[in-house]
């Protein structure tokens, strides 16, 4: 019987702990309070990661088993409620991810729209490019935004960041359809 799809297989902050099934990944990267695991929920119609009101809840290396890969959930950088010594300690068991796992084949960069990026966000687009790497950079909490505003802060993100935003709200559902689209056409299945 095939593995169940959707669910969590490995919680990790070690290489050692993560899956050896070659099984390919597409990592979740993004601020502490930018919407990645509302994100992730809204894109499986499921409630597999934990939303917190705390930024910050996610502090292992979560891998989620959907059909034909893992959806790889990062913690969150930047603004945690958790000490230095725990934040470090995520922070380079993503580090060490992002540098040396084979499967990665890219990110999906979760980004408050209302946010201009920093440097974690720039240093997000050099790993990709240095590796040669899919990312798409999803700008969420599209709802809390005017029309106006909404097309404003698209064309500014595009500018910065060189590249189309796949704008979405994940209260509403607006844009969830173009991420899947981007996913699919890296021959995953959400």
């Amino acid at each position: 019987m095939p593995p169940k799809s959707n669910r969590l297989v490995a919680s990790c902050l070690t290489m050692a702990e993560m899956p050896k099934d070659g099984l390919i990944e597409l990592a979740f990267l993004g601020r502490s309070n930018a919407g990645k695991s509302s994100l992730i929920n809204a894109l499986t119609r499921s409630k597999m990661a934990h939303v917190s009101s705390n930024p910050g809840k996610t502090q292992r290396i979560h891998f989620y088993q959907m059909a034909n890969w893992y959806l790889v959930d990062l913690p969150g950088y930047g603004y945690a409620k958790v000490s230095k010594t725990i934040r470090d300690q995520f922070g380079q068991a993503v580090e060490e991810y992002l540098s040396s796992r084979q499967p990665l084949i890219g990110g999906i960069l979760v980004q408050d729209i209302r946010r201009d990026p920093e440097d974690e966000e720039r240093q997000i687009l050099q790993w990709a490019s240095d590796r040669n790497l899919f990312l798409a950079v999803v700008g969420t909490k599209l709802d809390r935004l005017n029309k106006t505003e909404q097309k404003m802060r698209i064309q500014r993100l595009e500018e910065i960041y060189q590249r189309p935003i796949y704008p979405v709200s994940n209260r509403t559902g607006e844009g969830l359809n173009k991420v899947k689209e981007a996913i699919m056409g890296l021959g995953l299945t959400i």
